[in-house]
């Protein structure tokens, strides 16, 4: 998949293989099954029409200017990744700046995609709108599209369980812990990953070594409780358990992620962890003192292991 940062470089690499596109337009926060089935559309299409499949989107969110910006589900490296094994050719991804805010719809669709991506199909979700104030609906991109002879796809959306499947209810189901029914609507497991750094060793004190994983502010974090999952470090992958919290019993006040490792031990140190969610094990508590938690870690670690072996 090739990335392009700006519109001049697509247009550019698009002139030079002499071709056109099928485009589709979004934040892709989560990349979920509902943005999946938008992105297989636009690949069918692509494919029937000789074309590149294209995904427009934005390093940030459109909704840090223009109301406020959620906590963004995938950090931009595992965005694209997610995007890649869809089977996109390209991704364009720029900057959500305050003059696409406010470019009218008709100069959006003219400057980008007509002139700058040389479409020849357009995909949508069913809530897209696009344009100063949010004025450009399905309404009046079906007649500019027909207008400049340009198919136009919307597509429905994907429910799970008669929900509709949307990045805001993936971020409600993980606040409220619901880890399996948000990695359904993903069709993947949740994720976070960042570098382990040193901690203060309250875990190997209690015989739990953790790895204390550096966060940026800007990604959501799951409920505050206790989880399996998966570590990838490297090459290779570990079962275990994470934290997701402050530590009450030790008095903390700043959110982290705590990882514990099931019958290995690895310098992780420095190094950058992939942590997946599995299953919600229960939630974050204070306990009255060290040996009431390292009881409650070793329930946690035998729950954790029988969820493996079913």
């Amino acid at each position: 998949m090739k990335i392009w940062n700006s519109i001049l470089q697509a247009r550019q690499e698009i002139n030079k293989l002499k071709t056109s596109s099928v485009v589709t337009i979004g934040n892709f926060d989560g990349v979920h099954r509902g943005h999946q089935a938008i992105i297989k559309r636009t690949l069918e299409l692509a494919q029937n029409l000789n074309s590149l499949a294209i995904a427009l989107t934005f390093v940030n969110h459109t909704e840090s200017l223009l109301g406020e910006a959620p906590f963004l589900l995938n950090m931009p490296l595992f965005r694209r990744e997610l995007l890649a094994k869809q089977g996109l050719d390209g991704l364009l991804e720029v900057e959500f700046t305050q003059n696409l805010a406010l470019m009218e719809p008709g100069a959006f669709f003219e400057t980008w995609l007509v002139k700058g991506l040389n479409i020849r199909a357009l995909v949508i979700g069913y809530d897209f709108r696009f344009g100063s104030g949010g004025r450009g609906d399905y309404q009046l991109l079906k007649g500019m599209a027909d207008e400049a002879g340009i198919s136009l796809a919307r597509v429905a959306p994907i429910q799970e369980e008669g929900e509709v499947i949307s990045s805001s209810r993936i971020r409600q189901l993980l606040a409220e812990g619901r880890i399996e029914k948000a990695n359904l609507m993903l069709g993947y497991n949740f994720m976070i990953e960042g570098e382990v750094i040193e901690g203060e060793q309250l875990g190997r004190q209690l015989g739990y070594p953790t790895a204390n994983i550096r966060l940026r502010p800007e990604y959501l974090l799951p409920c505050y409780g206790v989880y399996l999952v998966r570590s990838f470090v490297e090459n290779d992958f570990y079962f275990g358990l994470a934290n997701v919290g402050i530590k009450p019993t030790f008095g903390k006040s700043h959110p982290l992620v705590e990882i514990y490792l099931f019958d290995v031990e690895v310098n992780l140190y420095h190094k950058v962890v992939r942590v997946e969610f599995l299953r919600f094990i229960r939630p974050e508590n204070r306990f009255p003192g060290p040996e009431a938690l390292r009881a409650q870690i070793a329930r946690d670690v035998e729950i954790a292991q029988s969820l493996l072996k079913s």
